[in-house]
C-alpha cells in the first residue's frame, strides 16, 4: 500500500472516531474544505511536512501515522551512523526516508 493511501485511510478513520469533520481539519491546518476533500480523495500526494503537521494534530507520532499495519516477511533495516550537522541535511533524510517508504508501500501492492 502506498504512504499516501495508507496516512487517508487513517486520518479518514481517525476523524469519524473522533466525530470530527473534514471542516474541522481544514480550520486545524489552515486550508480550504475543497483542500482537504482533495487532499482525503487521494487527488493529491500529501508533502511529508503536510503529514507531519496531520500526525500532530492527531496527537501522534508522524512514525506512527506512516506505519503499515502489515508486517512484511524478511523486512530490510538500515542503520544510519554519524548526525545530521543542519536543517538542510535533516529535511533531505526525512525527504528519502519518505521516498523508501512509498517505494516500499508499493511492493506490499505485487506480492
Amino acid at each position: 500500500m502506498k504512504t499516501n493511501d495508507l496516512v487517508i485511510g487513517k486520518v479518514i478513520k481517525w476523524l469519524e472516531s473522533e466525530e470530527k469533520s473534514f471542516v474541522w481539519l481544514a480550520e486545524q491546518l489552515g486550508v480550504s474544505l475543497f483542500h482537504v476533500e482533495y487532499m482525503l480523495k487521494g487527488e493529491r500526494i500529501l508533502k511529508s511536512e503536510r503529514i507531519e503537521q496531520i500526525a500532530k494534530i492527531m496527537g501522534i507520532k508522524t512514525k506512527e501515522l506512516v506505519k503499515s499495519e502489515v508486517i512484511m516477511e524478511n523486512q530490510l533495516t538500515v542503520k544510519l551512523l554519524g548526525s545530521i550537522s543542519n536543517r538542510r541535511s535533516k529535511r533531505e533524510l526525512d525527504s528519502l526516508l519518505f521516498a523508501i517508504n512509498d517505494y516500499l508501500g508499493l511492493k506490499e501492492q505485487t506480492k
